[in-house]
């Protein structure tokens, strides 16, 4: 007769009296799919008294084998782990994904880290989840894995949305194309990216715009476009016109990706304070004018497109 999970652990190894239900992934974005993976995993422990925890890659495994260190994740970990800990959560575990995991196959995978270092007597994924050398671990391999050793396995299926399924995959195309709206139906929240003012060259001062740069990590996508946004600054909050892009018209940039905002109805120095942007609405993609008169021009229909979203965006909530 198989023994209960719970006692044959305990008794096992003597390192703890409970149970725990597993999840483990990059879960970058923290989006719908995620989420009710996550409502599973604590529900399938609370409902057994156990105890839930996830495990997750800070860097996902397709950017350490790709080598691709910019412009690739929605959620940098401190982000990812404040959205996860909203989710009723009992332990979040950061693991990096190193070369040692990397080459481990299923079989070792399985033994060493889900009931070796986490101690998993439940496991909840994806329907796509599969983890060891060549993906080899996947729906297959873990159900059979878990009814060997007496572990409780879920397959969580998708949530999809247009016909697609949510996925981290899914999110990042939108963003890079700034689908911002999508990515957000997608998230079931806003995207945002934050980090510290930094000092420019002044362009948009001398076009007559001042705008906020804003020093965002370099791992962290930033949509192309012109957007109107939020600007958060030390809890005060801002309309504004988000530029992410490379400046085509005045080519100051080199080719990088730059962020910045021109906050509505401000005048102030904020040098050297955290700004967060939360992108609401792509009002266009970002353009090669002429002349700096045209690009001028275009700004003060971007500002007054943005006011009149803002005005909608009022009344709408009143």
């Amino acid at each position: 007769m198989k023994r209960s999970c719970r006692n044959s652990r305990t008794a096992a190894t003597g390192a703890r009296s409970y149970a725990t239900c597993l999840t483990i992934g990059a879960f970058d974005g923290v989006h719908l799919g995620h989420a009710r993976l996550i409502r599973t995993v604590v529900a399938q422990g609370r409902s057994r008294g156990w105890k839930n925890s996830l495990v997750y890659f800070p860097l996902p495994p397709k950017f350490v084998f790709s080598g691709v260190h910019e412009n690739c994740l929605i959620t940098l970990p401190s982000e990812r782990e404040a959205a996860l800990r909203g989710l009723g959560l009992d332990s979040i575990t950061p693991v990096p994904f190193t070369d040692e995991i990397a080459s481990m196959d299923a079989e070792a995978f399985f033994a060493e880290i889900v009931r070796g270092r986490f101690r998993a007597d439940g496991l909840c994924v994806g329907a796509d989840f599969a983890f060891g050398r060549g993906r080899s671990g996947g729906a297959a391999f873990l159900r059979a894995a878990c009814r060997r050793e007496g572990v409780l396995f879920r397959s969580v299926p998708f949530v999809s949305r247009g016909g697609r399924k949510i996925s981290s995959t899914l999110v990042r195309e939108l963003l890079w194309e700034g689908r911002v709206t999508a990515a957000a139906d997608c998230m079931g929240r806003n995207y945002r990216v934050s980090g510290p003012v930094i000092r420019g060259a002044g362009l948009g001062a001398k076009l007559g715009y001042p705008t906020a740069n804003i020093g965002a990590d370099p791992l962290k996508i930033l949509p192309p476009g012109i957007f109107a946004a939020l600007c958060r600054l030390e809890g005060r909050e801002f309309p504004c016109v988000a530029n992410s892009g490379r400046r085509p018209t005045v080519n100051t940039l080199g080719g990088r990706m730059l962020l910045e905002a021109h906050i509505l109805d401000f005048s102030g120095q904020i040098y050297g304070e955290t700004a967060e942007v939360e992108f609401l609405k792509r009002l266009r993609a970002e353009e090669r004018f002429p002349s700096k008169e045209e690009l001028v021009r275009a700004i003060g229909r971007d500002i007054a497109a943005a006011r009149s979203y803002f005005g909608r965006r009022r009344r709408a909530a009143a």
